[in-house]
C-alpha cells in the first residue's frame, strides 16, 4: 500500500504544477502559458492580460517589413507590439516651441518635462509634489505619430493597427526601494492616459519581462541590468544605442537633483538603459522605440521564432508566408473593426483539464487502494 502511495503521490507532484496552465488564442494560434522559463505568463497584475516575459520567449512578429516583439495580449484582446530595433537617437522632446510659460508642470522649459502628450487639466506626480499644466504634445510623441507613422508604417501595417490608450503617468524614483513596487508604478502609469497611434513602452512593461523575482521595483540601486535581467527588453541584441525611451514621466520625491538608475528629477522621462542603468535627461538624445496595438481580430501564422515570426495573415502557408508578409490584405475583416474587436474568447486549454482530470483520478486512486489494502487485511486477520 505504501509503495502506491508513493508513486501516487509522486504523480500528482508533477500534475499538480501545471494545473493552473491554460491555452490562450494568439492570433488564433493556442498557446499554453507557463509558471517558469520563457514564454507566455498570465499578467498577475492586471486581469485578463497576458504577457510574454524572459530573455527570448517565442513572441517575434513580422510586422510593417520588420522584426517586432509582442509584450502582451491586452484585457481587451489587443496585442501591444514593441519595434525589434531602435529607431535613430533623438531628445525626448526638443524644448523649441513648446513647454513656455503655459506649461508649469516643467521647471526647466529648456530641457521639457517628459510628458508624453498634452493632458486636461492638472499633471500630477503620484505623490503630489510635483503638479502643473501640460498644455503642448512631446517632440517625440508629435514625429512618431506624423513623420513615423505616415512615412515609415505602410499601408497594410496601417489598417492593423488600431488607435489604443496608452498610460503616460509619471513613475517616481524613490529613495528606499521597499516603498516601491509594480503595483504602486502601474498605479502612477495609469492617473493619465493618451489615446493614439504609436507610442512608447511602459516602465512596467520593461519591470513585468523579466523572470528575475528581484526586478519588482523601478527604485533600483546598482546595475538594473542584475536585478531585471532574464528579459528581452533589456537585451540589446545587434543595437549599439544603449539607451531607449520609455512612454512615463519621471519624478524624484527626493529632490530635483538627477538620480542614477532608470530616471532623473521632475524634468525628465524615464529611459531604459539595455545594460546597467542611468540617467536620461529627455533633452538628450536616446533612442524611440515604437508600441503600437494590433487589432484583436489579426490572425498569425508562424511559430513566433526569430527565425519563423508570427506574420499577419487570414491565409498562411509555409511556402507563401515571406510573400503575405507584403501582400497580404486583411480588408475583408477591418471593414466592421475599425474601433471595436471582437468578443475576447479565451481557449479552454485541453492540457489543463487532462491535468485536473488525472490528479482527481489519483486522489481516487490512492483513497481506493487505501480502502482495499484495508479490506484485504481484515480478511487475513
Amino acid at each position: 500500500m505504501k509503495k502506491i502511495i508513493i508513486i501516487t503521490l509522486f504523480i500528482l507532484g508533477i500534475i499538480l504544477p501545471n494545473i493552473n496552465v491554460k491555452a490562450v488564442s494568439i492570433g488564433g494560434i493556442n498557446v499554453d502559458t507557463i509558471n517558469s522559463g520563457d514564454g507566455l505568463y498570465i499578467d498577475s497584475y492586471e486581469s485578463g492580460r497576458y504577457i510574454y516575459r524572459g530573455q527570448n520567449p517565442n513572441n517575434y512578429i513580422k510586422f510593417n517589413g520588420e522584426l517586432w516583439r509582442i509584450i502582451a495580449k491586452e484585457a481587451d484582446g489587443t496585442y501591444k507590439i514593441i519595434r525589434n530595433d531602435l529607431l535613430d537617437k533623438m531628445p525626448f522632446d526638443n524644448g523649441s516651441h513648446r513647454h513656455t510659460q503655459n506649461n508649469t508642470y516643467c521647471t526647466e522649459p529648456s530641457r521639457g518635462c517628459g510628458v508624453y502628450a498634452a493632458v486636461d487639466g492638472i499633471f500630477k506626480s503620484q505623490s503630489n509634489l510635483q503638479s502643473g499644466t501640460v498644455t503642448e504634445d512631446s517632440s517625440i510623441k508629435e514625429y512618431l505619430n506624423d513623420d513615423y507613422y505616415v512615412n515609415n508604417i505602410n499601408e497594410i501595417a496601417k489598417k492593423q493597427i488600431l488607435s489604443h490608450s496608452f498610460n503616460i503617468g509619471a513613475v517616481e524614483y524613490l529613495d528606499d526601494a521597499s516603498q516601491d513596487s509594480i503595483e504602486r508604478n502601474q498605479q502612477g502609469e495609469g492617473m493619465y492616459t493618451w489615446t493614439g497611434n504609436v507610442g512608447l513602452a511602459n516602465v512596467t512593461d520593461i519591470l513585468k519581462a523579466s523572470i528575475n523575482p528581484l526586478c519588482t521595483s523601478a527604485t533600483t540601486s546598482g546595475n538594473v541590468y542584475d536585478s531585471c535581467n532574464n528579459n528581452y527588453l533589456l537585451d540589446r541584441g545587434s543595437n549599439d544605442t544603449l539607451y531607449y525611451w520609455t512612454i512615463n514621466a519621471s519624478y524624484n520625491i527626493s529632490s530635483y537633483s538627477s538620480s542614477v538608475v532608470w530616471g532623473a528629477s521632475a524634468i525628465n522621462n524615464w529611459g531604459v538603459y539595455i545594460g546597467p542603468a542611468g540617467v536620461a535627461y529627455s533633452n538628450t538624445y536616446n533612442s524611440p522605440r515604437p508600441v503600437v496595438f494590433l487589432k484583436s481580430d489579426v490572425k498569425f501564422c508562424g511559430s513566433g521564432t526569430e527565425s519563423d515570426p508570427y506574420i499577419v495573415s487570414d491565409k498562411c502557408s509555409n511556402e507563401n508566408q515571406e510573400e503575405q508578409t507584403d501582400s497580404t490584405n486583411i480588408d475583408g475583416n477591418t471593414e466592421n473593426n475599425n474601433n471595436q474587436g471582437p468578443e475576447v474568447v479565451e481557449v479552454p486549454s485541453t492540457s489543463a483539464y487532462g491535468s485536473i482530470i488525472i490528479a482527481v483520478l489519483g486522489i481516487i486512486c490512492v483513497i481506493v487502494s487505501v480502502f482495499v489494502m484495508r479490506r484485504v487485511t481484515k480478511k487475513e486477520n
